[in-house]
């Protein structure tokens, strides 16, 4: 195992950054800042991150993906936002039903194009989370329920594995996964448990490593598939959220932290952290609907 330290490439200033990523398009590093409602984008200029702009949405962002045509799909606070390429905002149907207490968390698109996101409770853990899969054509369907904290949410580089953190029961787990039908019979495996930390947002790596955020333990763990623990990365911030590689080439590992529920820290906890691991990355999927006329433009459109 190595060890490894992250240098921060920003100022400590985001409450609660998630979701970072890397569109190559624009060769842009995009993520969220959730209960500031931002989804935020920088340039890379060596060891730092600049020239950072926000889109407010006006409610909670829980995760931003990138969409085929140019926009930004965002998991809005009860439903999927998106934002055209010319910035136009639209607001989707809610997705979470009666429950007024639940939010939307972390989410990442699949290789078919798909949005798979889950939820985690406002007020006291309720133990019945939802990890949800929203289809180009507004279908839902439930992937896995009984969650204590939805979080990170990554594939195999073969797309043929969903790795899904609960965060709350200090847990990686997964399942096998493809273009056809979920099959929720199968149970899920555990992969990592009783981690030192939560963990949280999670990526994984060209090799098919695990790199899983410790949110309170100041650090992103690398794992193999079996579980065995491969390296640690450092950062100087409580709580590490959410990890990917960044660059034209993927191979800068980016970290978000947060400074969401710390008092007179003294540390940098709310930068955008950097750091050379000798890994990469892989390409992420893009949203295969449309954010100039997303689904439920259409659906509006079919019902007059």
């Amino acid at each position: 195992m190595t060890s490894i330290t992250a240098s921060a490439a920003t100022p400590p200033r985001f409450e609660l950054a998630e979701g970072i990523l890397w569109d190559d398009r624009f060769d842009l590093v995009r993520w969220v800042d959730i209960w500031r409602g931002q989804v935020l984008s920088g340039r890379l200029d060596k060891r730092l991150v600049v020239d950072v702009t926000a889109i407010e949405i006006g409610q909670t962002t829980g995760a931003v993906a990138l969409a085929d045509d140019g926009g930004l799909l965002v998991a809005a606070a009860r439903g999927l936002a998106v934002i055209a390429p010319d910035g136009a905002l639209s607001f989707g149907p809610d997705l979470l039903g009666r429950r007024d207490d639940v939010r939307l968390n972390d989410g990442s698109v699949d290789p078919q194009g798909r949005f798979v996101v889950g939820t985690l409770a406002l007020g006291p853990e309720t133990g019945t989370e939802i990890l949800l899969r929203v289809s180009p054509d507004g279908t839902t369907e439930m992937l896995r329920t009984g969650i204590r904290l939805s979080n990170g949410i990554a594939f195999s580089p073969d797309g043929s594995t969903i790795y899904h953190v609960d965060t709350l029961a200090n847990t990686v787990s997964s399942h096998s996964y493809g273009p056809g039908p979920f099959d929720s019979t199968e149970p899920w495996l555990t992969v990592l448990a009783d981690l030192p930390a939560y963990p949280d947002g999670l990526t994984v790596g060209a090799d098919g490593s695990l790199w899983v955020a410790q949110w309170g333990g100041s650090s992103v763990r690398r794992h193999a598939p079996s579980g065995l623990l491969l390296d640690v990365v450092n950062v100087y911030a409580t709580q590490a959220s959410c990890a990917a590689f960044v660059g034209p080439n993927l191979d800068t590992l980016a970290i978000t932290t947060a400074q969401e529920g710390l008092d007179d820290w003294t540390d940098a906890s709310g930068a955008i952290f950097l750091a050379d691991t000798g890994a990469t990355g892989l390409p992420v999927d893009r949203w295969r609907g449309s954010t100039t006329t997303p689904y439920w433009h259409e659906q509006k459109d079919a019902a007059k």
